[in-house]
């Protein structure tokens, strides 16, 4: 999600031209131009530890490639920045963390609280960028319907092959009533796996899988209270599968996994399902201008508040 869309994608007619045809037939200095902005990506929660912003240089889709704010595709954080956030009075300003190429400090520095206001200016170079977000109620999840299925997944080629079961869970919660809420689930499956290193010798090594809520499409880990206000809702069904070969180098064993529900701003909500439904593996999808909400530049700075379920 680091990479913003910024420009309209030019698609490739199909017929009579080749795509290398129109591409070479366009001459770059022809075309509109535009001053690179700052771009800023932050989100305050108070279930975070750390308030964490990023501050880049954006990139013209066509002639980019030379700016030095760029390398090998990827803009390059910038450190000289004067990063500064507010709340009722107060102002702190974030330190580069060269560690982690943010603007960051602990949250105890500046406490984030259900239902305040915070203020983000970000200053260089003579130029200013400003959002603002709002701490959004918490949700909590009422219950996790979980189920198991089993999968038809077959490897001939491996005679040790036992077909994974298929784990399926979904997220339940009532939706706060009289106003309009969005949504985002997520969640994480915490193993350990072992992994035979030497004969006789097996080590075990954690790891952490991401839970895909898509099921039918990239977007279903997204939803809103438009047909449901103050009702119960339920999530998408996300799906996790454990491959074990017994007697082998490898088997999965799950410690435990965490379930996660947001109460999201609409901000949030809009650069983030933007960012899932663009298709960058695909030529010819049709052109997609991510959401901005950061006055005098572009990015996302947005609020959430988190509940989480863990099953052991």
């Amino acid at each position: 999600m680091k990479n913003i869309i910024l420009a309209l994608l030019a698609i490739c007619s199909i017929g009579l031209f080749s795509c290398e045809t129109l591409v070479n037939d366009v001459d770059p200095d022809r075309l509109p131009r535009s001053d690179s902005k700052l771009v800023v990506h932050g989100y305050l929660s108070p279930q975070d530890t750390t308030i964490s912003i990023n501050v880049y240089y954006s990139s013209q889709l066509i002639g980019g490639n030379n700016s030095p704010y760029w390398l090998n595709g990827s803009p390059i954080s910038l450190k000289d920045a004067v990063v500064t956030l507010s709340n009722q009075g107060k102002s702190v300003t974030l330190p580069f963390d060269s560690k982690t190429g943010t603007y960051s400090i602990k949250a105890t520095i500046m406490p984030i609280l259900e239902g305040q206001t915070y203020e983000l200016k970000v200053e260089r170079g003579g130029q200013t960028a400003e959002a603002q977000c709002t701490i959004p109620q918490a949700v909590a999840i009422q219950e996790i319907k979980q189920d198991s299925v089993d999968s038809k997944m077959m490897d001939p080629s491996n005679p040790n092959f036992v077909p994974p079961k298929e784990y399926l869970y979904r997220i339940v919660w009532r939706d706060i009533a009289g106003q309009k809420n969005y949504y985002r689930v997520g969640g994480y499956v915490f193993q350990n796996q072992t992994v035979q290193t030497s004969p006789n010798v097996f080590t075990v090594i954690p790891s952490i899988q991401d839970l895909n809520f898509w099921e039918n499409n990239r977007l279903g880990a997204f939803s809103t209270d438009a047909s449901a206000d103050g009702k119960e809702m339920v999530s998408s069904t996300a799906r996790t599968r454990l491959y074990n070969y017994p007697g082998s180098m490898l088997v999965f064993k799950v410690k435990y996994v965490e379930l996660t529900l947001l109460n999201c701003e609409k901000t949030y909500y809009d650069y983030h399902r933007a960012v899932q439904a663009f298709d960058r593996d695909n030529p010819f999808a049709e052109p997609s201008l991510i959401p901005s909400n950061i006055k005098n530049g572009l990015g996302c700075f947005a609020a959430f508040n988190r509940s989480s379920f863990v099953l052991k």
